[in-house]
């Protein structure tokens, strides 16, 4: 075996977190290990200081002297645990997953997932641990929908370790709160009219073309005027925006080319006014929209001046699809116009006023009585 000393170790950045690696040599074996080790977060230490972290741990560890290698020809087994699961996760996987995923999952782990799981061993996992993990988080007041959403990350991330190793997906049976049918807030069209009415400048346009598209907000915000097809009455949703950046769009059917009206045209040619590049919606600085600041400062105060139950951007989103399902449209139409990956959720953006379900159910009992 090569006698090996002097390394430093190398450190990373991924994400919010400093993580390290160091070369082990294994006595009677010519292979090295690689461990990965976590050294802290960015806001706890800068690279220098996390590089000194890392040559703390390799010496403390002995792992560059000669009687490392005069050691037992035995080599130690780390103990894998959910901890050291979850760190290879955020390390190899979590960076080709969306922005959005690699900013909330791991404050997610490390607030609900590492402090119950974190020293098991993942085969010791079973589904009464975790049933004993979901009624804590209910104690804890948390809503059905985030425990579901907690047990997904659960899931990925220790059916990623199985798959790594070669292993079946894991099955567990877990008994998770139900989630309340509470119906979505939508806008009818009377209410979008409304909104549009009293809305001024570029936000007049940014909430018809809302409730006449069903775009999601981050793609509104993304569009740029080379995304329109003027002659043909198209826009093309190329991209989103999160948190200030452009990335793409949510699922592979929101990359998609939705069909407009010729009134909304011309309402976005007028809003142009020949611009023939950048943003369609933008700051005076030329930066994408907040969604945030846009729910705040403009929206929420329109709703309260018109009397409107309080919605988001998300409203028109529902009340789109709902003016589609409640005119005949075909529900593959209205599932390609909105990027939905399956008629399932199509459904659930679908919302009926009591008119149209009052004026329903009178035709169709007036048909039967005529036949």
């Amino acid at each position: 075996m090569l006698r090996r000393s002097g390394q430093t170790g190398s450190v990373k950045l991924v994400g919010k977190k400093w993580y390290g690696r160091y070369w082990r040599d294994v006595p009677g074996q010519d292979k090295r290990e690689h461990p990965l080790v976590v050294l802290g977060s960015k806001s706890e230490m800068t690279k220098p200081e996390a590089k000194r972290k890392l040559l703390d741990i390799i010496i403390k560890e002995g792992v560059n002297t000669s009687e490392h290698l005069e050691a037992s020809f035995v080599p130690a087994v780390p103990k894998v645990t959910f901890n050291t699961v979850a760190d290879a996760w955020e390390l190899r996987k979590l960076t080709h997953l969306k922005p959005s995923t690699q900013y909330t999952a791991p404050l997610l782990l490390k607030k609900y997932l590492r402090p119950f799981f974190g020293t098991m061993a993942p085969e010791t996992i079973k589904t009464g641990i975790i049933n004993e993990w979901i009624a804590k988080l209910s104690e804890d007041d948390l809503k059905p929908k985030t425990i579901h959403n907690l047990w997904k990350l659960f899931r990925a991330v220790m059916n990623w370790h199985a798959q790594q190793n070669d292993e079946p997906k894991r099955a567990w049976y877990p008994t998770l709160p139900t989630v309340p049918e509470d119906e979505q807030r939508w806008f009818t069209q009377d209410e979008m009219r409304r909104i549009v009415d009293a809305a001024k400048g570029q936000y007049k346009v940014l909430f018809h073309l809302a409730g006449f598209s069903g775009l999601r907000f981050g793609e509104l915000a993304g569009l740029h005027v080379e995304d329109l097809d003027f002659v043909r009455g198209v826009l093309h949703v190329r991209r989103s925006v999160w948190r200030g950046d452009e990335v793409s769009t949510k699922t592979k059917r929101g990359y998609r080319a939705v069909w407009i009206d010729s009134s909304t045209v011309d309402m976005l040619r007028q809003h142009l006014a020949g611009r023939t590049s950048g943003r369609i919606f933008q700051t005076r600085n030329g930066t994408p929209l907040n969604g945030k600041s846009v729910l705040q400062e403009t929206l929420y105060p329109l709703l309260d001046k018109l009397s409107i139950p309080q919605g988001g951007m998300h409203a028109f989103r529902h009340g789109r699809v709902s003016h589609l399902q409640a005119n005949g449209v075909p529900s593959d139409f209205t599932k390609s116009q909105v990027g939905h990956s399956s008629l399932r959720t199509t459904s659930r953006y679908t919302h009926f006023t009591e008119d149209f379900q009052r004026e329903t159910v009178e035709r169709l009992a007036s048909c039967t009585h005529a036949a």
